[in-house]
């Protein structure tokens, strides 16, 4: 094995972050590797909640509240105050104006808990050093999840409407 470079996990996670294409390297599994790779099936099992066909049918509406009621994330961020959180992000009054006129649009679509659970993912990802991207489609236009997070385009910077996302 002369000429070949043995990587470590620590090692991989540094090319990945720099861009570098790892596709062509023969890694050698360290021990960080092999112990994920080992429990990635039980993690997997045991954190991922499967919901059975109902019997009946069921309305959208009802399907959707019996899904939001098995959402399995920390109870701290179930119970948060959106709306204040939101507002404690806001500088000027157009953000404020703004962070209104969207939550009314996601409350009136029953997101507030998609919400929650978009700011524990965001969070989750960041103490965990995850990478995502910097913002795709109409969901950039949304001003309330570029304050959580889930992506990096101002909308009001950009003039972008609300109602190119939530229509």
């Amino acid at each position: 094995m002369y000429g070949q470079a043995i990587l470590d996990s620590d090692d991989l996670r540094e090319l990945i972050l720099q861009g570098k294409n790892i596709g062509h390297l023969n890694v050698t599994f360290d021990e960080d590797i092999k112990l994920f790779q080992k429990y990635q099936s039980e993690l997997v099992q045991e954190t991922v909640v499967f919901l059975e066909a109902p019997e009946e049918k069921l309305s959208f509406d009802e399907f959707h509240q019996q899904c939001a009621e098995e959402w399995v994330f920390p109870i701290v961020y179930q119970q948060i105050d959106v709306l204040r959180w939101l507002l404690a992000k806001c500088k000027t009054q157009e953000e404020i104006d703004r962070v209104h006129e969207e939550f009314k649009l996601y409350e009136d679509r029953d997101l507030i808990m998609l919400l929650r659970l978009f700011i524990y993912l965001v969070d989750y990802m960041r103490e965990n050093k995850f990478l995502w991207g910097v913002g795709r489609g109409s969901s950039v236009s949304s001003y309330i999840l570029y304050l959580v997070g889930i992506h990096r385009v101002n909308s009001l910077k950009y003039g972008f409407s609300i109602r190119d996302y939530l229509k």
